[in-house]
């Protein structure tokens, strides 16, 4: 399994209204709560048989993948963000910068790119573009992850093997995106596979 990056905080952070929009058990109200229902539901959904290259680069099958990972938690889950938010692009993009990510990656594939690059590129992008409300960067990470696997290579670590503290690593993770972000993706490969 993909080892996660927690979210900074003790974990009794009351949730806003805005926060719980569209949360399904009733009973969470906190940050802990529902990080662990969260995680609960991504624990469920990652069984079974890893998809296929070209189950992955369908566009489709991002949405149903993220719709496993949190469909017991936000009743929203697997359906693109329709909302700006501080962080992504306009989301009347989203569709179609997915869809052109999934051919940019099969152009990458086809020409025989390192699937450690691809599976960060990859990742970077998706975080890049934030399809969903919630959740993009551990939907990222494991997209990441089966891209790897379907090419031959193996799950990334993601920081695991670093010996951090939550804060830390998430700290450095962060970093290596926003380098990512101006176009240096050597400290997000390094981080993946640390």
């Amino acid at each position: 399994m993909t080892f996660e990056i927690l979210p900074i905080g003790d974990g009794h952070t009351e949730l806003s209204f805005e926060d719980a929009e569209g949360l399904i058990p009733s009973f969470i109200s906190t940050r802990g709560e529902l990080f662990e229902a969260e995680q609960r539901n991504i624990a469920d959904a990652l069984g079974g048989v890893a998809p296929t290259i070209d189950r992955l680069l369908d566009d489709s099958y991002l949405r149903s993948l993220h719709k496993s990972m949190f469909d017991e938690v936000w009743k929203w889950a697997g359906r693109y963000r329709v909302r700006e938010t501080n962080i992504g692009i306009d989301p009347k993009d989203i569709s179609t910068a997915v869809r052109n990510l999934a051919d940019d990656a099969r152009t990458w594939i086809d020409s025989g790119d390192n699937p450690d690059d691809v599976g960060v590129r990859f990742h970077h992008r998706l975080v890049w573009i934030h399809a969903f409300p919630n959740g993009s960067g551990r939907h990222g990470r494991i997209y990441a992850d089966y891209l790897a696997k379907a090419m031959g290579s193996t799950s990334f670590t993601w920081g695991f093997h670093l010996g951090l503290n939550t804060e830390n690593l998430r700290a450095q993770y962060l970093g290596a995106l926003r380098l990512a972000d101006r176009g240096d993706l050597d400290d997000l490969l390094r981080f993946a596979r640390s």
